[in-house]
This record gives C-alpha cells, structure tokens and sequence, in this order.
C-alpha cells in the first residue's frame, strides 16, 4: 500500500489500448486526470488491427464478388469474373488504416494521454514495471483482451496452423483448408476461404454450429454453407491427431464415433480464447483464471482499486461490450460509491457475419428453459416478405421469445440479410423490457427486412 502523503505518477494507468481501455482512458483525460496507457502490442487493440475490421473488410471483399457470380439473374451481364487475392488484401489494410488505430498514439497524445509501449507487470497493488520503469497510481483499469487457445492436438504444432491473425494476411487464396472450431470466428474465415474457391472442412466439437446460439441458427447456416458454398461441416467432431504427409497436412478426426481423415493445404484454429493474465496479478491481490479476470457488475476486481473491461474481464468478447465496460469502469473509478452504475447484459447483440448474416440478442430458449420460465416462441421465415422478393434472398428466419403472462421479449435470433441491423429492433425492446404487442403496434416500412420481426412478434401476442 502507498504511503501517507504518497504522490503518484499518474491518477489512472490503463493498461491495453483496445476498446476495454482506450473509451476510459478518454473519459478521464477529458475530465482532468492524468492517464497512461500501456501497451505491447498494436495501438487500438484486436478489433480494428486483428479482428472486426479486417475480417469484415475481406468478407465486404467476398460479397461483392458472390453477388457479381449473380448479376446474370437480374439482366446484369459480365464477360469475365475473377479476382486478385493481393489487391483484396490491400483493401482490408485500407479499410484498417482508415479506422485510424494504426496512428492511435497520436489520439492519446492530443487529449495529454502518455503512451508507453511495453509490458506491463505489477509488483505491488499500486505499482507497475514496464521495462525499467517503475509507475505508481491509485487506480488501474486492465483491458488486456485475449490471445488464441489452441487445443492440444497431437502433432498439430509440428504440421502447422492458421489464426485469425495470419488468415488476414495472406496475399493468395487457400486451395483446401480444415477449419477446426464453429464459433462465429470459424464459420466466417470459412466463409471467406469457401467464397474464394477453397474446399473447406469445417469441423466444431458442439451439437451444431454457433454453438452458444439457438440450434436453428446454426443448422441453417451448416445447410447454407454445405448447399451455397460446397463446404463439409462436421458438428459432433473431435480432431484428433494431424500429421505432414507429402507436403499435404492430415487431419485425423473422430465423428459419431466413427475416425475419418481428410488431407488439406492448410489448417485454422479458431477453438476460443483465453485471457491474457501475464500480469503478476498475484502481486496487485487480483482474482483470476484461465478464462478472465474476476469482476463484479461495476467491473471492480478482488482489488478495489483495480477494474477490468473488455474480453480479458467477459462474459462476451465484442469491441461494444468492451467499449460499454470502459465506460462503466471510467465512470465508477471516479465516482461516489453511491453513485455507481451496474452492468447489465440482458440485451446484447451478437452477429455472426456469415451470409445470410446471423444476430441474437437476449436469451436462448435453452436458457430460457434453465430458468423454468413460461414463455412462447414466434416464427417468421423471410421468404413470406416483400424485400426477400426484390433481392432474390429468401432463406432465413426471425424467431423471437416472449413470457407468458405478459408478452415481454426475453430473446430473439435472426438468420437474414442485414440481421445485424435488424437485430437492433429487438434489442431496444428487450432492454427496455417491452413486450411483443409493442413491436407489432409499430408501423414497419415496406418493403424492409424488419417486416419479419413483426411478423413473428406477432404470433406470440
């Protein structure tokens, strides 16, 4: 502990410059307090170096050319399509210079925020090294994200894998991959490397795909990837060994009990995360494992003074929730205790940009059914609407949940065009605790996608 009459070097060290840390570290600065922010690897964090930005770019990159492959449908006519894999990757690092973060630093500097490029480690509960410098300060916010899990696959590190982070720089399309792991960051590298030409496998361990989401969700993009993009999904799947063999990588993999092997080029690990904690949080009395950093709903650890936010704290891993963390943290690191506000995560929104896209936000039925709460489910397929006419788009569905009695929204997954935008309807209302009658009340324009969330709204009032 400081000593009385101690003077610090800063009011507040954050320590991860991604969305976790660098909303709060605004807030405070714009407030009068002296911030630093450490950070050891790129400025901005994962999101718009490694993760949403980049992968969507290239996934905009992949839209674009699966929607010109259809242009003949609607009179359109091209003499030739084809692609560069190099000038697509020279969109996505446009598209990540353009957020900004690769001059991050400066930002911070502008507001009098000291960036300090290192690692950072505690060796007290109020002092950090970083390097050879020793920093002190009353208050720490730890926004230091996640890094990969990689399962411990016999032979798999001898063969060779892919991340997210190598998967977004690579300047030529893959001929053949194994994709091992369904979650939302599996399903859309598999995506991108079917749209380009490669034969994927995609391989999750879970009941089916998304596997933290309905079943329906990801039973039909499984259906959509197998029947729009050629790929062989395998759901139930264990990896078992992986082995080089004639400059080819062997994936060996039990399903049904039954061992199947297939051989690829390359091999993509997208099995989770887990939270970087090599902090010396033992030293600062903070609470941890494998997966996060402990927190409370005003994102304070075991150590009062020290707060956590974004994927390293949980329970989502999305640059919003780490940015509505931040601010929650900023906000009751400075405040009276009797003035400090809560985290509430019964409505976020999650996308999955696959296509059609998948979102949810609330509940699950699975949870729904934990809670041994009575509800009701309404369906709408969007092929009974007027948007899915014009475009030509008829796969997907709106399924929302409500309580019975009363009709309040409990959760809602979408399968759709553009679900990523329509979920937010459904998001506001289930935050706001409104009930279905209110959604079906609500005049929706035609001809939108949002049609069929009233619909569905509809059959469970």
């Amino acid at each position: 502990m400081p000593r009385p009459g101690h003077v610090f070097d800063y009011d507040l060290i954050v320590i991860g410059s991604g969305a976790g840390g660098g909303v709060a570290a605004h807030i405070a600065a714009r407030a009068g307090k002296k911030v630093a922010i450490i950070e050891d690897d790129a400025i901005g964090g994962e999101c718009p170096n490694f993760g949403c930005v980049p992968t969507k770019a290239l996934l905009q990159a992949a839209e674009h050319y699966k929607n010109a492959a259809k242009a003949k449908r609607f009179g359109i006519k091209l003499s030739t399509l084809n692609f560069n894999y190099q000038t697509i990757k020279k969109w996505k690092d446009e598209a990540v210079r353009r957020t900004g973060a690769t001059e991050g630093d400066r930002a911070y500097a502008a507001e009098g925020i000291a960036v300090i490029k290192s690692h950072a480690h505690f060796i007290g509960t109020n002092e950090i090294s970083t390097g050879k410098r020793r920093l002190s300060a009353p208050r720490f916010l730890i926004a230091t994200g996640t890094k990969n899990f990689i399962p411990p696959i016999e032979g798999l590190a001898e063969a060779g894998y892919l991340t997210y982070r190598d998967a977004i720089d690579l300047t030529k399309p893959l001929k053949s991959v194994f994709v091992i792991g369904g979650g939302a960051i599996g399903c859309e590298f598999a995506e991108l490397f079917a749209s380009f030409g490669a034969k994927v496998t995609l391989a999750e361990f879970g009941q089916h795909l998304l596997p933290k989401e309905d079943p329906e969700v990801g039973e039909l993009i499984s259906a959509v990837f197998e029947h729009n993009l050629g790929m062989d999904v395998r759901v139930k799947t264990e990896v078992i060994s992986v082995h080089k063999k004639a400059g080819k990588k062997v994936v060996h993999f039990k399903q049904d009990n039954t061992l199947h092997t297939v051989r690829v080029d390359e091999i993509m690990v997208a099995t989770g995360k887990v939270a970087n904690t090599d902090l010396g949080l033992e030293n600062a009395g903070v609470k941890y494992n494998k997966r996060s950093i402990a927190v409370n709903d005003f994102m304070q650890t075991s150590a009062k003074h020290i707060f956590a936010a974004g994927d390293v704290a949980g329970p989502y891993m999305f640059t919003h929730m780490a940015s509505y963390q931040s601010r929650i943290a900023a906000h009751n690191m400075f405040a009276p205790k009797n003035n400090w506000v809560k985290a509430d995560y019964h409505a976020v929104p999650r996308c999955v940009f696959v296509t059609p896209e998948a979102a949810s936000v609330g509940l699950t039925e699975e949870e729904i059914k934990a809670k041994g709460w009575k509800y009701s489910v309404g369906t709408a397929p969007v092929s009974v609407i007027g948007r899915a006419n014009t475009t030509d788009e008829d796969v997907g569905f709106v399924k929302v949940m409500a309580s019975e009695p009363g009709g309040v929204l409990l959760g809602a997954s979408i399968v759709s065009p553009r679900a990523g935008e329509t979920i937010h309807e459904l998001t506001l209302a289930i935050q706001n605790r409104l009930t279905a009658q209110s959604v079906v009340d609500t005049i929706h324009a035609f001809p939108t996608w949002s049609e069929a969330v009233r619909i569905a709204c509809a059959k469970v009032v």
